[in-house]
């Protein structure tokens, strides 16, 4: 299951089968890497996060996944980080891992935010 924000509602979308293709990675991409890590150091739970390439049944994507508990509240931050730099016109695919998916993730991803443990 993967959350799409579109141009002004978020969609939730289920997929069968999610395969990991490689990192996403440019200029734009650092831009947004750099507002989520700031997002995300008030993120209750997320532990990792990889702007990865995926391949679903109908082509590869970008989506932005997490080892982290679903949080709607979360893709919403996300959502307005990324409208600010790409735009309300481009979506951004949000992927909560499963059990073995951030295994197979890491393999060809290497987070670009790991959570820093509290004490």
């Amino acid at each position: 299951m993967f959350w799409r924000k579109p141009k002004r509602k978020t969609e939730v979308h289920a997929q069968r089968t999610v395969g990991f293709v490689g990192e996403q990675d440019g200029e734009p991409e650092r831009l947004l890497k750099d507002a989520l890590v700031a997002e995300f150091r008030n993120a209750a739970g997320l532990k990792r996060a990889y702007l990865a390439r995926v391949e679903y049944a109908d082509g590869v994507h970008v989506a932005l996944c997490l080892a982290a508990p679903e949080d709607p509240a979360l893709v919403e931050r996300i959502g307005a980080r990324f409208a600010g730099i790409f735009g309300r016109h481009e979506h951004l695919d949000i992927l909560f891992l499963g059990p073995g998916q951030e295994a197979e993730l890491q393999r060809v991803c290497a987070p670009f935010h790991v959570a820093v443990a509290t004490q």
